[in-house]
C-alpha cells in the first residue's frame, strides 16, 4: 500500500509537495521537479520559500502565518523562480493536514498560471487602451442594452460611465435620429458584418450633435451575433469648418463673378490653376483647355514683357505690365496686368495671383 501510494503521488499529472509547518519541502513529485526545473531529490528538505521570487517572499512569509492562523485562503498567486528559465507565476492551493507523528503538514497543489496572468494582464492593458481612446467607444447586446462605454463615450454625452451601463442605445440618441440614423445604420451593419457612416446622437442636456461612427457585430463563442461594439468621433468641429469653407467658397465665387476683369491664380511652375468666367470668354480656351496651361503660352508678341513681369512679381512680390494676350482664335488683346506672389509660411513660392483688365473697354 505504501508503495502504491507513493507511486501514485510521485506520477501524479499535478504538481503535489508536502511542506513542514516552517515550510520546509518534505516532499515532492516529479511534476513539482519539472515545474520548478530542478532534480527531485535536491527540493526535500529546502524551504519553499527558496524557489519564490524575491519580490514575492514577504507575501509569501506574511500569507503562510496568516494561513496557520486560519486567517487566510487556502489559495495564493505569486511569482515563483524556476532553474535557467524565467519566472513564472503560480498558484498555491494549500491544505493542513497531520503525519503520522501528529505533526502539523501543510499540502500543496502547485498550478503554473503564466499564460492566464498574461492574458489578463493583456486584457487590462487593452481595456484601459480602450477607456482612454480618444474616440467615443460603445459596445451594446442584441437587445441594444449598454454593456460597455469608454470615458470619450460618456463625456461626449455628457454622461458619467456608470450612468449608461444598460441603459437602451436610444439614450444616445433622439427619437428622429432613431428612426433617420440608427435604425438604417443597424440594418446595414447587420447585413454586411460592419458599417461606416454619420450618425447624430443627442447629449444629456438635449443637444444634438453629428459623429462618424463605424460599427462592428460582436459573434459568441457558438458563432451567433451577440452584439455590436460602435465607435463614434464628434465631427462638430469638422462640419462646422467645412462650413465656413463652403461659405468662404461661396462667398469666392460670387466675388470673381462680380470681378469685371480677368482674374487668375498660377501655380509654383506658372501653369493656370483657376481663373474666372471673363478669362475664359476672353482667351476663348474651354475650361479643360485652360486647366495646366503655362502662363506663358497666352502670349506671342508680348512673351518677354510677361515673362519679365512674372519674373518680378517673383522676386519683388508684385509686377504691372501691359501685354497683348493671344487669345484662342489666334487675336492678340492689349491687357493691363496685374501679379502678386503667393508664398507659404515658410517662404516658399505657392504660385502668382492676379488681374488683367481688357485696354479694349477703356
Amino acid at each position: 500500500m505504501r508503495e502504491r501510494y507513493f507511486n501514485l503521488y510521485d506520477l501524479a499529472p499535478a504538481a503535489i509537495l508536502t511542506l513542514s509547518e516552517t515550510g520546509v519541502i518534505l516532499e515532492a513529485n516529479f511534476a513539482v521537479a519539472a515545474l520548478l526545473g530542478a532534480k527531485k531529490a535536491l527540493l526535500v528538505k529546502h524551504p519553499l520559500s527558496g524557489f519564490v521570487h524575491p519580490e514575492d517572499r514577504d507575501l509569501f512569509s506574511r500569507y503562510c502565518r496568516r494561513f496557520l492562523a486560519k486567517k487566510a485562503p487556502p489559495s495564493l498567486e505569486l511569482r515563483m523562480l524556476r532553474a535557467d528559465a524565467p519566472p513564472f507565476w503560480a498558484r498555491l492551493d494549500q491544505t493542513l493536514g497531520h503525519g503520522a507523528d501528529g505533526a502539523l503538514l501543510r499540502r500543496v497543489v502547485l498550478s503554473d498560471i503564466t499564460e492566464r496572468v498574461q492574458a489578463q494582464e493583456d486584457l487590462l492593458r487593452l481595456r484601459a487602451a480602450v477607456d482612454h481612446a480618444h474616440d467615443g467607444i460603445a459596445g451594446a447586446d442584441m437587445e441594444g442594452r449598454l454593456q460597455f462605454v469608454n470615458q470619450s463615450w460618456a463625456k461626449m454625452h455628457g454622461y458619467a460611465q456608470g450612468e449608461l451601463i444598460g441603459q437602451p442605445m436610444s439614450i444616445s440618441h433622439t427619437p428622429e435620429q432613431m428612426e433617420k440614423d440608427v435604425i438604417p445604420f443597424n440594418k446595414k451593419a447587420l447585413a454586411k458584418g460592419s458599417w461606416t457612416g454619420e450618425v447624430g446622437h443627442v447629449r444629456k442636456d438635449g443637444t444634438t450633435f453629428a459623429t462618424w461612427m463605424s460599427s462592428t457585430l460582436l459573434y459568441d463563442a457558438e458563432g451567433k451575433v451577440a452584439g455590436f461594439i460602435g465607435m463614434a468621433n464628434d465631427i462638430t468641429e469638422w462640419r462646422r469648418e467645412e462650413d465656413a469653407l463652403a461659405r468662404i467658397l461661396n462667398e469666392r465665387e460670387a466675388i470673381l463673378k462680380a470681378i469685371p476683369d480677368l482674374f487668375y491664380r498660377l501655380d509654383a511652375e506658372m501653369n493656370l490653376q483657376d481663373w474666372n468666367e471673363v478669362f475664359e470668354r476672353v482667351s476663348g480656351h474651354p475650361p479643360e483647355k485652360l486647366k495646366g496651361m503655362n502662363a506663358l503660352e497666352f502670349f506671342k508678341t508680348d512673351k518677354k514683357i510677361a515673362a519679365e513681369g512674372i519674373k518680378e512679381a517673383v522676386e519683388k512680390g508684385q509686377a504691372y505690365r501691359t501685354a497683348k494676350l493671344l487669345t484662342r482664335r489666334g487675336e492678340e488683346i492689349p491687357i493691363f496686368w496685374s501679379a502678386a506672389a503667393l508664398r507659404e509660411s515658410d517662404g516658399r513660392l505657392q504660385g502668382i495671383v492676379g488681374i488683367g483688365r481688357d485696354l479694349r473697354a477703356a
